[in-house]
């Protein structure tokens, strides 16, 4: 069995019935590396979709501290944008099947999970200020938010929010992370471990 020429026409999608021999990677593992093109581009849809949110919530806010957090926001959905972008345009200048396949995949296998292990370390630090962002936001609707900062009260009431939402947050994007681009890691995976060994 040549494992490359399988690899081929499972990327053209020209495939109908399983190759001899091809067996369980026709099974597992049909175009995982064109899924997590197709995820990471759904991600930078996402990021555009909350840059323009945020965009407009610093437009429409009614206090100047108000519209700085919603400024932060806006840049740290940039990094996120930049973050996503990169390795999205990683995946697609490596994957070359004129290239040893076995490295290709391999290398768009770690560079995919060091940038969402990246991704995943930021937001503990990106979530707290996102739970900021919207309780000033809130309370610029009914009040002035410098003037209600100076209640201890109002402090304490924002530590338990960030206390709560941070941790939940962090376990719903690890759980949206698994769905969009855990099975098809986990599917490069087994074909690397294959292809490996072949040889």
């Amino acid at each position: 069995m040549d494992l490359k020429e399988v690899w081929k026409k499972l990327e053209q999608e020209k495939l109908t019935q399983p190759v001899a021999g091809a067996g369980e990677i026709y099974k597992t593992s049909k175009h995982p590396v064109q899924k997590l093109i197709n995820s990471f581009k759904m991600a930078l849809g996402f990021v555009v979709l909350f840059e323009l949110a945020f965009t407009y919530l610093a437009i429409i806010a009614p206090q100047p501290v108000v519209k700085v957090a919603m400024v932060l926001m806006m840049i740290v959905y940039i990094f996120y944008f930049v973050a996503n972008y990169k390795t999205l345009q990683h995946i697609k200048t490596t994957f070359r099947m004129d290239q040893n396949l076995t490295h290709t995949l391999q290398s768009i296998y770690d560079n995919t999970q060091q940038s969402l292990k990246f991704q995943r370390r930021s937001a503990l630090f990106i979530y707290p200020l996102a739970a900021t962002c919207g309780f000033l936001f809130g309370l610029s609707m009914e009040r002035n938010v410098v003037e209600v900062l100076n209640n201890r009260w109002v402090w304490i009431s924002l530590v338990i929010s960030i206390a709560v939402l941070t941790p939940l947050s962090y376990f719903v994007a690890v759980q949206l992370e698994r769905i969009s681009y855990g099975r098809y890691l986990n599917q490069l995976r087994t074909l690397i471990h294959q292809l490996n060994s072949q040889t």
